[in-house]
C-alpha cells in the first residue's frame, strides 16, 4: 500500500506525514511521526488507521487550559500513550504578522520543553503524533526542526509549514465571515513567517546540531532523533 502523506481522520483537518522528504541520507520515512491538528475525536476508522501506521503514542503542546476546555481524544483512549508537554506561550495571539517569527523563537527557546519532546519522540518504539491546537504553530516549529534535524532543506520546510493553511483555508474563510474584524494574519501560515524564523534560528544557534546540544541532546541522542526520522 502507497503511503500517504495526508491522513484523512473524521475530526481533522491538519493531520498528515512527515515522511518523503529528501535528504543526502535517503528520504524521511513515513510512519514515523505524523503532525496533526487537535483530534476531539477518533471513531474506530480512525484508530484503525493510526494503528496501521505504527502509532504508539501522541504528543499534546496545547496549555492545561486548552486541554481542560477541549481534551485530546488521545487522552481519552488506552491504545495511545497520551503525553503533554505544553509549551510556555500557551495559545498565545501573535499580535500581527510580524509578531508571527518572534513568537515561534519562544518557542524554540524554551528548552525544557523542546528537550522533553525531543527526547520522548527519539524514545518511543512506534510513530508519534505532534499535535497542538491548529496543528500550525507548535506544531509548526516542532515540525521544522525535526525536518532540519533529518536534514531536509530549507525549501522542504517551507513547503511542509505553508500547507497547513491550505488545509484549514475553508474554516478560517467560514470565521472571517462571521467575524468581519479579524486579523488578516489569523489562521495563515505565510512562507516568510517560517523563513524568517529559520534566518533567526541560524543567526543565534548556528545549526541544529548546536541547538540540540544546547537544549540538552547529547549526541547519542541526536542520532537517536535522526535514526526515527531516516531509518
Amino acid at each position: 500500500m502507497m503511503p500517504l502523506r495526508r491522513i484523512p481522520l473524521s475530526s481533522t483537518l491538519n493531520t498528515r506525514d512527515l515522511g518523503g522528504y529528501p535528504t543526502n541520507s535517503g528520504a524521511t520515512r513515513f510512519g514515523r511521526i505524523i503532525r496533526s491538528d487537535v483530534p476531539l475525536n477518533l471513531s474506530g476508522q480512525d484508530i484503525r488507521i493510526l494503528k496501521n501506521l505504527g502509532v504508539t503514542a501522541a504528543i499534546d503542546f496545547r496549555s492545561a487550559r486548552e486541554i481542560t476546555v477541549r481534551p485530546s481524544a488521545f487522552a481519552l483512549l488506552p491504545d495511545f500513550t497520551y503525553i503533554h508537554c505544553p509549551f510556555a506561550i500557551g495559545n498565545q495571539d501573535p499580535g500581527s504578522a510580524e509578531g508571527v517569527p518572534p513568537l515561534y523563537a519562544r518557542i524554540i527557546s524554551d528548552f525544557p520543553i523542546m528537550r522533553r519532546v525531543m527526547q520522548t519522540i527519539a524514545g518511543q518504539p512506534g510513530a508519534v503524533v505532534i499535535h497542538c491546537a491548529a496543528g500550525k504553530d507548535r506544531t509548526g516549529v516542532v515540525s521544522a526542526l525535526l525536518l532540519l534535524t533529518a536534514g531536509v532543506s530549507e525549501s522542504d520546510i517551507l513547503v511542509d509549514y505553508q500547507i497547513s493553511y491550505t488545509y484549514r483555508r475553508r474554516l478560517i474563510d467560514a470565521l472571517r465571515k462571521q467575524h468581519p474584524g479579524l486579523p488578516e494574519y489569523v489562521g495563515r501560515t505565510d512562507m516568510i513567517y517560517m523563513e524568517k524564523t529559520l534566518d533567526q534560528f541560524f543567526k543565534t544557534y548556528g545549526s541544529v546540531h548546536h541547538y540540540l546540544n544546547r537544549i540538552g541532546l547529547s549526541d547519542e541522542e541526536i542520532s537517536q532523533l535522526q535514526s526515527k526520522l531516516l531509518h
